[in-house]
């Protein structure tokens, strides 16, 4: 079998993490990989070329459609693919015409946000577009619960028409280690007594980093033996040293950039805070609970993904102060290693998971092909 997985990019986010976790797993099965909106090379793509991958890059699809297309049809038509698997949401439409132009019978399109904020007119674009999408797909997915409800419709999700598939990691990985703790700590020159905040994410207004710094801010003043370590890399970057320079935080804040060892830095980490704007379900809250570490989150974030009690969920209207002593509280407590069990037993065993979906294609490729 030969699938072609239509993504934004490979560099480390949630979507990249997903193709990741679960390709690498499936045997029998060649994933080629279609990127639609980077230019720059991914953290991600060569473990994915090691693995037998073909990457292809085609242009964004808001500078021209026509180019976007011709691209695609040519990956899909040089190529003899059982299956697409798209994962732009809503946004999907063309990929998926241009698969059935190519006679590939299974198009299977991913959703992976929720409850994204959105004007009148925005709200009404996205329902055109679903509609359309849907009509050239033969099958629908989601990372979670409520993206499923709020891309492909409460109606469709409750009919069953949407098949959810779990952002599952390799949860031996994430582990809480002590030593590891120690280590770390000696490489990036924190001491011992300080309180170190994390976050992992993509530089961005989704993820809501500038609002973060505020709230580290108020923390420090409260904790002035605290540090916050940054991991991931994006458009608001520029934005984000800025504001750390703004306030004076040069010396309390590290920004890491991208890193291939998040499952370590994970267990120097003493809290860790998500005010997301907007999300799916988020691989980084099934790491942090796997990893045992304590997290404050915006209940933006859909409660699927809190399979133990390692996430405590504030409103983004609650003040800065708020945020900032919840997190001081749950540091108190340290890690909890019972929690890696019930990420387990939550269904985000990456190990299990990765058979189902392989199961799943199998399937699809077969019927169509009947």
């Amino acid at each position: 079998m030969r699938i072609l997985e239509i993504c934004v990019d490979l560099d480390g986010g949630g979507i990249d993490r997903y193709l990741y976790n679960y390709c690498s797993r499936i045997q029998g099965i060649q994933f080629d990989f279609a990127i639609v909106d980077s230019k720059k090379n991914g953290i991600l793509e060569p473990a994915l070329r090691n693995l037998g991958s073909k990457i292809y890059r085609v242009p964004r699809m808001s500078n021209r459609l026509k180019h976007n297309y011709k691209a695609l049809y040519a990956i899909m038509t040089q190529n003899d693919y059982d299956a697409v698997h798209v994962h732009l949401g809503y946004k999907s439409f063309l990929a998926l015409l241009c698969a059935k132009r190519c006679g590939i019978k299974t198009r299977i399109v991913h959703a992976h946000i929720a409850n994204v904020p959105e004007s009148k007119k925005e709200k009404i674009i996205r329902f055109i577009l679903t509609i359309i999408t849907k009509h050239f797909a033969t099958n629908l997915a989601a990372c979670g619960i409520e993206a499923a409800k709020w891309v492909w419709g409460t109606k469709s999700y409750n009919k069953g028409i949407v098949k959810v598939h779990n952002n599952a990691i390799e949860t031996n990985k994430y582990t809480y280690n002590a030593a590891i703790n120690a280590s770390y700590r000696k490489q990036l020159d924190i001491d011992d007594d300080i309180l170190i905040i994390g976050h992992v994410g993509r530089l961005c207004s989704q993820k809501n980093q500038l609002r973060l710094i505020d709230i580290f801010n108020v923390l420090h003043k409260m904790n002035p033996k605290s540090c916050l370590v940054l991991i991931g890399r994006g458009e608001q970057e520029e934005a984000v040293k800025e504001k750390i320079k703004l306030l004076e935080l040069t010396e309390n804040v590290k920004l890491l950039g991208v890193r291939d060892d998040v499952p370590l830095l994970l267990s120097m980490m003493d809290v860790f805070i998500f005010p997301s704007k907007y999300e799916g379900l988020p691989f980084t809250l099934v790491e942090t609970q796997c990893n045992g570490l304590k997290a404050v989150s915006s209940d933006a974030v859909t409660e699927q993904v809190k399979v133990s009690e390692c996430i405590e969920f504030l409103s983004l209207e609650d003040s800065d102060e708020i945020w900032a002593e919840t997190a001081i509280r749950a540091a108190q407590n340290g890690h909890d290693i019972s929690a890696r069990l019930k990420v387990i037993e939550g269904g985000y065993d990456i190990d299990v998971e990765a058979k189902k979906l392989r199961d799943y294609y199998t399937y699809l490729i077969k019927r169509q092909s009947e």
